[in-house]
């Protein structure tokens, strides 16, 4: 039977997006107050946040054709925490007291463990949201997606920092893959195809996450950290491999 349309007063993506950017300028305001970084990386980090929020809260209130839903609220309320998450990455980078081999202190690591968690148990609810609604659209679904690439590639450069740049810069892969994908459909119009469901690419999804985010729990011993990450990206890799040869065999005619 077909979940009933929700009657209730649809939110307003303008009034949500004023909310989430006074919520973020709030946060970026403890920020600056609980750090004792330098001048520079508290400017990146606020233009960093405030960038990444932006991008989010523009594509919702230039939304056309599909409605702006209670799912969309929640995405725009994980979306403050992953620009918060993004803000934090400045600080961590820049070298400061009391870091080591040019590596993050472990208050850096459990502030963005403190941020990412939250937003990334949150990924789920508002598609859950969206079916008990009636109010489930595909914008709203490659809006949920975006947050979450913007999330796994921050958690990436994040994790990269706590083992050890620049040589951990192959951590990043993990987040920038979709990206590189995109680029790819540039190149490959014929790639422009729905990908058929595969149970393994969403259980391979929802590992990076998971993983990433405990990588940067400092208890967690580094030789851990970074055989859990490889692993996490090797799963990745062969998810994408096997997407990119069905569509390269349905764009040759062979499937």
């Amino acid at each position: 039977m077909p979940l009933a349309r929700s009657t209730a007063p649809r939110p307003s993506a303008r009034r949500d997006g004023v909310l989430a950017f006074t919520a973020l300028a709030g946060a970026l305001a403890v920020l600056v107050l609980l750090t004792d970084a330098g001048l520079p990386a508290l400017v990146a980090s606020g233009v960093l946040g405030l960038a990444v929020l932006g991008a989010v809260v523009r594509s919702t209130v230039r939304r056309s054709g599909e409605p702006y839903g209670p799912a969309d609220r929640i995405t725009v309320g994980r979306s403050v925490l992953v620009a918060l998450a993004a803000a934090l990455l400045p600080v961590g980078l820049a070298a400061g007291p009391g870091q080591e081999a040019g590596r993050p202190v472990d208050a850096w690591c459990w502030a963005v463990f403190a941020v990412a968690l939250p937003a990334w148990l949150l990924d789920g609810i508002d598609g859950w949201v969206a079916r008990r609604t009636g109010t489930a659209t595909r914008a709203g679904a490659r809006f949920d997606q975006e947050v979450d690439a913007a999330l796994l590639l921050i958690l990436s450069v994040a994790v990269a920092a706590r083992i050890g740049l620049p040589e951990a810069c192959w951590v990043v892969t993990i987040g920038a893959l979709r990206y590189l994908f995109l680029l790819g459909l540039r190149v490959r119009p014929p790639w422009r195809r729905e990908l058929p469901y595969s149970r393994y690419r969403r259980v391979v999804a929802g590992i990076q996450g998971g993983v990433l985010i405990g990588a940067l729990v400092p208890p967690i011993p580094l030789p851990l950290a970074v055989a859990a990450t490889v692993l996490a990206l090797v799963l990745l890799l062969v998810s994408f491999g096997r997407d990119v040869l069905w569509l390269e065999r349905g764009a040759r005619g062979l499937s």
